[in-house]
Parts: C-alpha cells; sequence; structure tokens
C-alpha cells in the first residue's frame, strides 16, 4: 500500500480514530507479537508493531485497558500494513472462552 491509497483509506473511515498509547498483542496462528495502539475508533486502530510477517489476515488483538487492568480481545482483520504498522478493522468482542487464535 502506498501513501495515496492508505489516504484514500483514511478518509473512508466510519468513526473518528483519538490518539492513545496503549499496549496490545495480535495472536495469528498460535504467534504472539507486541505492539503499542497509536490510535482507536470502535471500528479499528493503528497498531505500532515490528516483525509481523506479511500476509497475515485474521487476528485476535488483545487490548490492555488503562486504570482497570483488564484487558479485551477483539477478532481483527489487518487492513493494510507497513514495515513498522498495521492498520486493524475490529470484527467483534471475544468472550473469555473463546479460542485465542481465529484459526482454532
Amino acid at each position: 500500500m502506498d501513501w495515496q491509497e492508505l489516504e484514500a483509506s483514511i478518509q473512508r473511515r466510519r468513526h473518528a480514530r483519538r490518539p492513545i498509547q496503549l499496549p496490545a498483542q495480535l495472536t495469528w496462528r498460535g504467534q504472539e507479537f507486541e505492539g503499542e495502539i497509536a490510535n482507536i475508533s470502535p471500528g479499528g486502530a493503528l497498531l505500532n508493531i515490528e516483525k509481523l510477517p506479511p500476509g497475515v489476515t485474521d487476528v485476535v488483538a488483545r487490548i490492555n485497558l488503562p486504570r482497570t487492568g483488564r484487558a479485551v480481545r477483539v477478532l481483527a482483520k489487518v487492513r493494510w500494513q507497513l514495515p513498522t504498522s498495521v492498520g486493524l478493522q475490529f470484527e467483534g468482542f471475544l468472550a473469555p472462552h473463546d479460542p485465542i487464535d481465529p484459526a482454532d
């Protein structure tokens, strides 16, 4: 994805994103990747993350909430990927007993 495609994607968003810094992890095919949410909305997030393999699509994002010490798990799609960040589109929240990996 080049910067023009990225800019067009940003303009199509349904919800405004808010800047924030939250630790997060992505789970994909049993592997965990650490990152930090840079901005978030009800529909998705920008996650700063390194070493995510190319071609990742369906992931579980675990977002650590401030103040409460709790975390939420969200099924998400990787909509775009750059070397050190990804754009996530949230698909739905997971219950505590749901599998952690979308492939399960």
